[in-house]
């Protein structure tokens, strides 16, 4: 069973309380970690800035796969792709994303622009496609790296890529190399937006869909327990995302009473690796069969 748990800083935690709450959740092995805030079984944006969070939060949650939940919206392909390209290596591969439509209006107000009320879906999706052709602007064998012969890079695996999309256009290629994963793990909360044309690796909600391939479904667990492993023990998920005020006490007792509990223990796993999900090809040089 894998468990998903949300991390954000309460408004009166100092830094190291902070840390001190994050070592306690790394000291129980979830499978994810979701800087976000989960009130009520909403998902929204964390306080402290989840892109810039994360390199850090990482270097302290060495078990689990840690996603930043960031405004779908407002964010910028380029700037998102570079900093979890960033992430990705900084953490082995451990680095997922959660864009969320949640909160918009919020969101509005400090970017100066309305977006919420305007094809918000397609404005989101178009975000993901334009981030995942930015990190297909390398190749994952593009760096060399050789000091013997001093050559850092092979420039013909770097190519532009001229995504242009009904939202968002970019130009590429991206100034940091192709993640670890390809592309890191891409969460999204049914909850927050029930419905995408792009593939989702983790899907987090109440009401979640039949078993697909590629894809890890958590049951959301807001207050009955016994309700969320009754639809595990049915198939009807893969795992539970524990979202009620005392998470990390039900993540304790799970893990006490999970004989499989230590399998989820290996900080050497890769994001994908550790949920069993495919490394995703390059559109670029991926093979078309004839």
């Amino acid at each position: 069973m894998f468990l998903s748990i949300s991390l954000d800083r309460l408004g009166d935690e100092s830094a190291a309380q902070f840390k001190a709450r994050a070592e306690a959740i790394e000291a129980l092995a979830p499978d994810l970690v979701l800087l976000a805030r989960d009130k009520s079984g909403v998902l929204a944006p964390p306080r402290v800035e989840a892109l810039v969070d994360i390199a850090w939060m990482t270097g302290i949650l060495r078990t689990p796969a840690v996603a930043a939940a960031l405004p779908a919206l407002h964010a910028l392909p380029f700037h998102v792709a570079r900093a979890l390209s960033a992430a990705d290596f900084l953490s082995a591969g451990r680095a997922a994303w959660l864009p969320l439509l949640g909160q918009a209006a919020s969101f509005d107000a400090g970017y100066g622009t309305s977006l919420h009320d305007k094809d918000t879906a397609a404005r989101a999706d178009d975000f993901v496609r334009a981030t995942r052709a930015l990190w297909d602007s390398w190749d994952d064998d593009a760096l060399v790296l050789d000091k013997v012969s001093g050559r850092y890079l092979d420039s013909t695996k770097v190519r532009r890529v001229d995504y242009r999309g009904a939202h968002h256009a970019t130009m590429g290629s991206l100034n940091a190399a192709r993640p670890p994963q390809g592309y890191p793990l891409l969460v999204r909360d049914l909850d927050d937006r029930p419905e995408s044309a792009e593939h989702a690796d983790i899907l987090i909600g109440t009401d979640l869909p039949a078993a697909q391939p590629g894809v890890v479904r958590l049951q959301r667990v807001t207050d009955n327990l016994a309700d969320a492993l009754h639809v595990f023990r049915e198939g009807g998920c893969e795992g539970l995302h524990l979202a009620s005020p005392d998470a990390i006490d039900i993540l304790r007792t799970l893990r006490a009473s999970d004989p499989a509990s230590a399998a989820s223990s290996d900080t050497e796993l890769t994001a994908r690796a550790r949920f069993a999900l495919p490394q995703p090809v390059n559109r670029f040089t991926a093979k078309v069969p004839a």
